[in-house]
């Protein structure tokens, strides 16, 4: 026993490689400070919480320690608002002061920058217009330079969704005249090859972009969008209350997951949580979902969910101060960003709110995120 406490960092860093169960890997960091040590050096797949603003960038281990090694980050994130996250450390952002102005996917751990257009094209039965647009969230299928990366945002403008590849000189617009489609999007994910979003009636409408055939047309219409609508009778909360709706694949990626978080403003904000997955049929329907086993980051258009390895443990969801009242457009109407409605909750302890993220003052640039690294 131990020769295994003395291995060599090499050795003991393919073993954490392998541990993708987060109980093994706490159980094998705590067997002494030499294995703690690899396992700091190897970080499990949970994000990190990232802090943006103007002068500096924070960021902070859930599990682990608040004082822990924390990831280089590059510069380019100081200044930018922080629309939404992608594995590899990649984030959709938009800045307006900073040494660059517009849209862009950005890389905090090596500082690569894809610029992304700020105009939408919108096709019309009389013709097609192009609009300017601001991004509200947004979500990736694959990291750039991919053939699969496609993006898609919710916006302010004219379209509520638009789609975009690499070679695109312009954004394109969701089909219109759908229903739910027109609505005002609460929160977007990549699921199973479509980007799906949910409206505040608990209505989800998915998309899935193809390039088009050669010849199609120019850069911004070789894009072809299909599309599935689905219409629920949403469950409302109580007058007091504020609801704002998440969606993220499960831990296994077999179910679509919408989380509903429940905040009180007169009782200290967020409050409670239900969680559903997507059950298709005839009719389709949300179903209440029995989350044990898993941890869920919810975040606008950055959350993600984890196994424990212990299918009898409750359910955690880690969650961010990124409710606005008015809904979540205010985002874009916001001059300084909450950090205190933030926490974590279980699912065996009805209404238990723990307070467990750092406190910090408002951050001047940006809502918090999930730094998926």
């Amino acid at each position: 026993m131990a020769a295994a406490a003395d291995l060599h960092q090499e050795i003991l860093a393919r073993i954490f490689l392998l541990l993708s169960c987060i109980a093994d890997r706490v159980r094998v960091s705590a067997v002494n400070s030499h294995w703690r040590k690899a396992a700091l050096l190897n970080p499990s797949p949970l994000p990190w919480l990232l802090r943006p603003s103007g002068a500096r960038i924070a960021s902070y281990r859930i599990l682990g320690g608040f004082a822990d090694p924390r990831p280089l980050l590059s510069d380019e994130g100081r200044g930018p608002r922080f629309c939404g996250s992608a594995p590899g450390g990649w984030f959709v952002v938009s800045c307006r002061q900073h040494q660059w102005r517009g849209h862009a996917l950005l890389n905090l751990r090596t500082g690569e920058r894809v610029a992304l257009p700020d105009r939408v094209r919108i096709p019309l039965d009389s013709g097609v217009i192009t609009c300017p647009m601001m991004i509200r969230a947004a979500v990736m299928s694959a990291a750039p330079p991919s053939a699969a990366c496609f993006v898609a945002a919710v916006t302010s403008s004219q379209t509520n969704l638009a789609f975009w590849r690499p070679g695109m000189d312009c954004w394109l617009s969701a089909p219109v005249g759908m229903g739910p489609a027109r609505r005002t999007a609460e929160d977007i994910t990549y699921h199973d090859g479509w980007f799906c979003t949910v409206d505040s009636d608990d209505d989800l409408v998915c998309y899935k972009p193809e390039i088009a055939p050669a010849g199609a047309g120019d850069g911004a219409s070789s894009l072809t969008i299909r599309h599935h609508a689905y219409e629920f009778d949403g469950l409302r909360g109580a007058p007091w209350e504020i609801v704002s709706r998440y969606l993220l694949p499960s831990a296994s990626g077999a179910d679509l997951l919408m989380v509903k978080r429940y905040i009180a403003p007169a009782r200290g904000g967020t409050c409670r949580f239900q969680v559903f997955r997507l059950q298709e049929g005839l009719p389709p329907s949300w179903r209440v979902y029995k989350m044990t086993g898993q941890l869920l980051f919810v975040g606008r258009a950055c959350s993600k969910a984890f196994d424990t390895g212990n299918a009898g443990s409750p359910g955690y969801i880690y969650f961010l101060d990124d409710v606005y009242h008015g809904g979540p457009h205010r985002v874009l109407q916001q001059n300084e960003y909450p950090c205190s409605d933030a926490g974590a909750w279980s699912y065996s302890v009805r209404h238990k709110i723990e307070r467990c993220l750092p406190l910090a003052p408002p951050s001047d640039t940006s809502p918090c995120i999930w730094y998926h690294h």
